[in-house]
Formats: C-alpha cells, sequence, structure tokens
C-alpha cells in the first residue's frame, strides 16, 4: 500500500523546518566567529545542501513508485 501524495504534506513540512532551523543557525554560527559575508555563505550552501538532498529523495521516491 503506497501512501497517498495527501499523506506526504507533514514529512515536507518537517524537512523544511528543519532546513530552515538548519540555515538559520549556520548563519548565526558563522556570523559570531567569522563575519557576515562568511555567515550568508554558510546558509547559502546549507540551503543548496537541503535543496539538493529533498531533490534526491523526491527522485528515489518516485523510482519507488512511492509518487505519481
Amino acid at each position: 500500500m503506497s501512501p497517498q501524495p495527501s499523506d506526504l504534506w507533514l514529512p515536507l513540512v518537517i524537512f523544511a523546518v528543519f532546513a530552515l532551523l538548519s540555515v538559520l543557525g549556520a548563519y548565526l554560527a558563522l556570523n559570531a566567529l567569522r563575519g557576515r559575508r562568511a555567515a550568508l555563505a554558510g546558509s547559502v550552501a546549507t540551503a543548496v545542501f537541503f535543496a539538493v538532498l529533498l531533490a534526491v529523495v523526491l527522485a528515489l521516491m518516485r523510482n519507488a513508485r512511492l509518487l505519481p
């Protein structure tokens, strides 16, 4: 029994919340240690990492026929 797309909204919201917390944490930590430019670079790199991670997970779910 495969999940319906409407059943996947909660994991997606949890993933987005953790991604935003990670981006914020990277910004705050790097801003305190290295400065604003490093903080922006680190937060952008963290956001790109989570975007790529989400794309890979969605591709794997499509290949497993869990998504339409």
